[in-house]
């Protein structure tokens, strides 16, 4: 891996982490429920693809970094990286929280979506950062791998469906992220066909 994707990589990675002390020092805010949310059950079984999808925004990077191309690559890190800093500036300026109810079970699954809640705190839920890794990951692993479309789909709707299920956010917090991600994927492609229409440029000229 060059040293280029090898720094934009780090970069992507640490800025994943001012996530926890802005969830750590959060207060106040308002709670972005409407009426449909009071129907939605508690399923604590959701927990495990909500981790899953946890585990795979690490994961992504990582794999992005050593298999797309250079371009797919600059374009992919640019997104994530819009779309978290510009979630961050919510999450200060306007604060969400939800409103989690008490788990009376002690099976495994209730047991773990506890460990969550006591680990995280019940802010920065909008934009919802679920919702928007989710989409990008989608969007960029179809345009990448085509053939597992139809499978990244399925996960996709899984791990939304798991924010929801384990009351960690509510509707409107995956519409508002959804549509950071929609934003951020569309800035990343347009940088990444001025930079292929430049390098093209580039080498019609060093070849002439």
């Amino acid at each position: 891996m060059s040293r280029d994707r090898s720094v934009r990589l780090i970069v992507l990675l640490l800025s994943m982490l001012f996530y926890i002390p802005i969830n750590r020092f959060a207060h106040g805010g308002t709670q972005l429920q409407i009426p449909l949310d009071r129907s939605i059950p508690l399923y604590p079984p959701a927990i495990i693809p909500y981790l899953f999808g946890t585990l795979l925004f690490i994961c992504f990077p990582v794999w992005a970094a050593f298999r797309a191309e250079t371009v797919e690559f600059e374009a992919y890190s640019i997104s994530i990286l819009l779309a978290m800093y510009i979630s961050y500036f919510v999450y200060l300026v306007f604060p969400t929280f939800v409103v989690r109810p008490e788990i009376l079970s002690t099976d495994i699954f209730s047991r773990i979506l506890n460990s969550l809640y006591s680990a995280d705190k019940a802010y920065n839920d909008a934009p919802s950062g679920h919702a928007f890794y989710t989409l990008l990951s989608l969007l960029y692993l179809s345009k990448w791998r085509p053939k597992l479309r139809s499978i990244w789909l399925v996960v996709a709707l899984l791990i939304l469906g798991s924010t929801l299920l384990t009351r960690q956010h509510n509707i409107l917090d995956l519409v508002l992220g959804l549509t950071l991600g929609i934003f951020a994927y569309l800035v990343g492609q347009m940088i990444e066909t001025k930079w292929n229409a430049f390098r093209a440029k580039r080498d019609i000229r060093v070849n002439e």
